[in-house]
């Protein structure tokens, strides 16, 4: 029965996942899942197939071999399972706050006046109430970041892939996101997979964290991150915090 229960709980399942370009290969027997409602990071060296390991469970690359499960479903090599934000926000100059985070309802085939007024009733929870009819242009990195986290959101999807969404925030305006995501995540509780080169987000933010080797990627730990929650971004100078991030740098100067 406990072993039946921990099966139902997950959400996402990457079994002995390899990949190769050409000549160089990318990631290498890797194994991982998520459970539902569970906030689970990647983290490794740059060049290491992190982004890989997403673009395969987004099916925007299909493996050489191994399975991506979701919901105990194949979902190997196919698209439109996963909501996914890559690093670069893309949201389309030429269309308002908005206009751009209705896009997945559009997509779906919602009609516009419906899927403008349904996207509008989530900008005041995703802090955009003020910018509804600015243009991307006219946004901070870090409203930027909200809006494209909002048009992921509208995926209606239940595993969100983020592919370091605060990457390219500075470190104040990081902060203050990773707290506002820790907030969002709290109401909604969909899985989410994260891919980051911040060890400190990647335990502020998780349940749990995966370490890769350089390449080929493969995973040489699985660190559980016993913090309560809910967590503020004061926890990051407490001792057990410290004690997380040392042994993920033990692994990570091992390999």
């Amino acid at each position: 029965m406990i072993g039946e229960r921990k099966l139902e709980e997950q959400k996402l399942k990457v079994r002995g996942v390899q990949k190769t370009f050409e000549t160089i290969q990318a990631v290498q027997d890797v194994d991982l899942h998520v459970k539902k409602g569970e906030f689970v990071s990647i983290i490794g060296p740059s060049g290491c197939g992190k982004s890989t390991i997403l673009d395969m469970i987004a099916g925007l690359t299909t493996p050489d071999s191994g399975e991506i499960l979701l919901d105990e479903e194949s979902v190997t090599g196919k698209r439109g399972h996963v909501a996914y934000m890559p690093q670069k926000d893309v949201l389309f100059p030429w269309r308002t706050v908005i206009e751009n985070v209705m896009v997945p309802l559009e997509v779906a085939g919602v009609n516009k006046k419906k899927a403008r007024k349904e996207a509008a009733e989530f900008l005041p929870i995703f802090g955009l109430s003020e910018f509804e009819d600015r243009f991307p242009g006219e946004l901070s990195g870090g409203m930027r970041q909200r809006a494209s986290f909002l048009r992921t959101y509208l995926c209606k999807k239940d595993l969100l892939l983020l592919d370091e969404p605060f990457g390219k925030l500075d470190a104040l305006t990081r902060l203050q996101m990773q707290q506002w995501l820790l907030e969002i995540w709290g109401q909604f509780k969909q899985s989410v997979l994260l891919i980051t080169h911040d060890i400190d987000e990647a335990i502020l933010l998780s349940d749990r964290i995966y370490v890769l080797s350089p390449r080929p990627g493969k995973i040489i730990a699985e660190v559980n991150v016993d913090l309560p929650r809910p967590r503020a971004s004061k926890i990051t100078t407490s001792a057990d915090f410290t004690a997380i991030k040392s042994r993920i740098l033990d692994d990570l100067t091992e390999h």
